[in-house]
């Protein structure tokens, strides 16, 4: 009897035992649209060098850092240059240099790589542009009569500026300089032999046409036409610019400079003729200031003399 009440007892215990702990778990439900955002299970992998070097090859990140500045490399650029391209490196190093704030730097590992004078050249070359910029300002060349007087005073001012390196600093001007006083030999030939002259001074100065801005036929014939001597007579003029047409331009550029030369002599010619009769009004008037208008007052007469130049300005240019 009591082993039967002892099961019964035990039998009440467990249910209430397996009641407790159903109420203390509540049953997790999903809904269709939460359920996709459950992630599948991860597989757990242990971490090794290879994973760490493909996430930082896969990863950039953005940096301020300048490239290194190869100095062996400018150096021997530099030496190679002239001209407007040398100048225009020196600008740019400068530039650069003083952006960065490191030109002290720079110059310390470029003076083993250049000789003296370059690195002077370099180092102070604000100095010697501003230098350069006031005798260039007072060169007295208007008040030189001559041209190669002229050059001479050029190329001596460059040197006292710039030393050593001013020819290779000034190469394109002192080209173009010397091609001047060359072709001003040119002037002093026959009519009928400037064409062949012409001809050999460009064969002379061969491999210079850029500096000499006659790298196109076009250009050539354009510089030719500069160097004509102004005391040509009209027929010898003529005669030059065909012979030159037919050596340097095209059926159709030919006949653009032609129509351009035709509009240009038409325009002076509008403006010579504008002028000659000006004068002429002028001088009429004047003749009746002092004779059928000497009695007029002088605001009667201004208001009459300017009316008059004005209906003569716009009738001519109706």
């Amino acid at each position: 009897m009591q082993r039967a009440i002892l099961i019964i007892m035990l039998t009440i215990l467990v249910s209430m035992v397996g009641y407790s702990w159903s109420t203390k778990e509540p049953k997790t439900t999903y809904s269709s649209a939460e359920y996709e955002h459950v992630s599948a299970p991860i597989e757990e992998r242990p971490v090794t060098i290879s994973h760490i070097d493909d996430n930082r090859t896969n990863t950039s990140y953005p940096t301020d850092e300048a490239e290194p500045f190869d100095h062996v490399a400018f150096a021997e650029q530099l030496l190679d240059l002239e001209g407007k391209t040398l100048f225009s490196t020196l600008n740019q190093f400068w530039a650069l240099c003083q952006k960065a704030s490191n030109c002290r730097e720079q110059l310390t590992l470029l003076q083993d790589e250049l000789s003296s004078e370059w690195f002077e050249l370099l180092n102070h070359y604000s100095t010697l542009s501003a230098e350069w910029k006031s005798v260039e300002s007072t060169m007295p060349l208007e008040s030189i009569e001559t041209l190669e007087e002229k050059v001479n005073v050029f190329k001596q001012s460059a040197l006292q500026v710039w030393g050593e390196l001013a020819p290779q600093l000034f190469s394109d001007q002192l080209a173009h300089l010397n091609f001047t006083l060359s072709a001003s030999l040119i002037k002093e030939v026959e009519a009928t032999e400037f064409v062949s002259h012409y001809r050999n001074l460009l064969m002379e100065w061969d491999g210079q046409d850029e500096v000499l801005n006659a790298d196109t036929a076009a250009r050539k014939y354009e510089l030719a036409i500069s160097l004509l001597p102004s005391n040509l007579s009209p027929t010898e003029l003529a005669s030059i610019k065909t012979e030159l047409q037919e050596i340097y331009l095209d059926e159709a550029q030919a006949n653009n400079i032609m129509a351009r030369e035709q509009q240009v002599a038409q325009q002076q010619q509008t403006v010579a003729t504008y002028h000659e009769q000006l004068a002429q009004l002028r001088s009429s008037l004047y003749v009746l200031r002092s004779t059928s208008h000497r009695d007029w007052s002088s605001q009667e007469w201004n208001s009459y003399y300017q009316q008059q130049i004005y209906s003569f300005r716009e009738s001519f240019f109706k």
